[in-house]
């Protein structure tokens, strides 16, 4: 009985020291598993001695595929150019020929107010030419005007009213002009003398040479006028 008990203990631990054998066993293995094959630069790996040992085979992948041939430098063998791009090369020519026709009709409408401009330029340059024109032959008229009636005039003041009154009424139609230039010189120098000789007039033609006097003093509107004036006067 009691050596049935020594051998079935002895038993037991042999079987706990086979199992703790077959655990490290199997622990062993399974960390040779996980971890990566050492590379012996012969492409082999793994726990094969033998292939560690034997070159690797090479494997005949057939011809290498022809390189890409470079993109060709000829535009009429690259790719042509898609629908929009074309609508937007159009509409980008006519927006160009639309600026530049703008760009044109500007710049002649540039030209046109150019000219007319110089045009007005010109007017007005002749207007004040016109206006100092006539400003000279006023200047001129009253000049020779009032040298002649500075003579005349001296001779009418010696005068009678009665005598220079006739002589004045007989100028009325056959010289106007230098009746005009005598009253008006005698009105202006000694207005009592000439008051004199007006009472001594036809009071239709004292009236009419007042009227005529009146005018006179009123500037020439025209130059054809002044040029009559003066034309007038230097008769």
């Amino acid at each position: 009985m009691l050596l049935t008990v020594v051998l079935g203990g002895l038993l037991g631990l042999k079987a706990l020291s086979l199992a703790d054998e077959a655990a490290t066993l199997i622990s062993e293995r399974a960390e040779a598993a996980s971890a990566p094959p050492a590379d012996d630069g012969h492409g082999g790996g793994g726990d094969d001695a033998h292939g560690a040992d034997e070159p690797a085979e090479e494997v005949d992948e057939g011809p290498a595929p022809p390189a890409a041939p470079p993109p060709s430098a000829n535009p009429a063998l690259r790719a042509a150019p898609t629908t929009a791009q074309l609508g937007l090369e159009r509409r980008l020519a006519e927006r160009r020929r639309s600026l530049d026709q703008r760009e044109a009709e500007l710049d002649t409408r540039e030209q046109l107010l150019t000219v007319a401009e110089q045009r007005v330029d010109d007017r007005v340059s002749e207007l004040e030419a016109l206006r100092d024109e006539v400003r000279g032959l006023l200047g001129m008229l009253d000049e020779r005007r009032q040298e002649q009636i500075d003579a005349i005039v001296a001779v009418y003041s010696q005068l009678e009213p009665p005598a220079a009154a006739d002589i004045l009424t007989s100028m009325r139609e056959t010289d106007q002009t230098t009746l005009l230039l005598v009253a008006e010189q005698l009105q202006n120098t000694n207005a009592r003398k000439f008051a004199a000789i007006m009472a001594e007039m036809q009071p239709s033609f004292a009236a009419e040479l007042t009227y005529m006097l009146r005018m006179r003093a009123e500037p020439p509107e025209t130059t054809a006028e002044a040029e009559a004036r003066l034309d007038a006067a230097a008769g």
